[in-house]
């Protein structure tokens, strides 16, 4: 697994990355064929707007990544901001993708002008990935890191599939952390549902 870290106005604005947008398009057909496997006889990708017998695409909510998949109603918060209390590895992300939801990773954007940071580690299901050093971006202020994978190999968490991200903090206080990336749902009323 590799990784790039580049200030956030070049990434997502001024478009000097364009491996960014590589991972991208790498990731969402990884995903859509992932999606394809799993909801078989038949589902295919229908965009924004599915119709039956498709499965769409939305961003990723903070709501749907702070669900347990045994309750009955999302439990999370409406934002990505976290509040990290102490110079210690925190849980950022820990949560279960629901029964008909696939979430797909291409890293974060750190929105704020410090960042409060040093490391992250992924585990999606079984597999730990390695620890990422962000030291690097606090020259840049809000910055974003793109995780590159070998095509098969993106981050990418199954329905029903446990996903937990955790920092190391270096400076106690509150951060943005936004994960870049999307989900792909069977069933529209998950997405569009307010509670």
């Amino acid at each position: 697994m590799s990784y790039i870290i580049g200030p956030l106005r070049l990434i997502k604005g001024e478009h000097d990355f364009p491996e960014f947008l590589q991972v991208m398009r790498d990731l969402q057909g990884a995903a859509i064929a992932r999606a394809e496997q799993i909801w078989s006889p038949g589902y295919k990708f229908g965009g924004i707007n599915p119709k039956d017998g498709q499965f769409g695409i939305a961003p990723l909510r903070a709501r749907e990544m702070a669900h347990d998949v045994s309750a009955t109603t999302l439990s999370g918060t409406y934002s990505f901001r976290k509040n990290l209390g102490a110079t210690a590895w925190h849980s950022i992300f820990d949560y279960t993708t629901r029964k008909d939801v696939l979430h797909a990773f291409a890293g974060f954007a750190i929105t704020d002008a410090a960042l409060n940071l040093l490391e992250l580690r992924w585990q999606i299901g079984d597999r730990i990935y390695p620890i990422m050093d962000i030291q690097e971006a606090k020259s840049w202020g809000n910055f974003a890191l793109i995780v590159k994978q070998d095509m098969g190999d993106q981050l990418i968490a199954e329905p029903e599939t446990s996903v937990y991200v955790r920092a190391y903090v270096e400076t106690v206080g509150w951060q943005n952390i936004v994960p870049l990336g999307f989900q792909l749902y069977k069933r529209k009323d998950l997405i569009i549902s307010e509670s």
